[in-house]
């Protein structure tokens, strides 16, 4: 007489809720940029670059255009001479800003002391 096993079903675990947030702030430069744009104005993508400092052009591009995609980030064609694009955070972009207080708050606490 032969025993079979059966393995158990597969039962599908519940997604995480940190999961998909931390698939958008995960990524870097993603939670500085819209640290840059919580103060409620308009900046240009070279603002930003700059105000970022060392993030290359096409990552920051790359990451705007994500943001933008999920709603955080809005993207604005001023049709001024010359014609330029300018970013500001959406009503979801801005409700980011609690997190990054506690966020920042944490590394001032934690990780700042070994900065230096």
């Amino acid at each position: 007489m032969s025993l079979q096993i059966q393995a158990p079903p597969q039962v599908e675990a519940p997604l995480c809720p940190v999961e998909p947030a931390a698939l958008i702030v995960g990524q870097k430069w993603t939670l500085q940029i819209v640290y840059f744009l919580l103060d409620g104005r308009s900046m240009r993508f070279c603002e930003l670059q700059d105000r970022l400092g060392g993030v290359n052009p096409s990552t920051l591009s790359s990451r705007l255009k994500m943001l933008e995609e999920e709603g955080i980030v809005r993207r604005n064609q001023i049709s001024a001479i010359p014609p330029h694009v300018e970013y500001n955070l959406t009503e979801m972009g801005r409700d980011l800003e609690g997190v990054i207080r506690a966020v920042t708050q944490w590394s001032n606490m934690w990780l700042c002391g070994r900065c230096g």
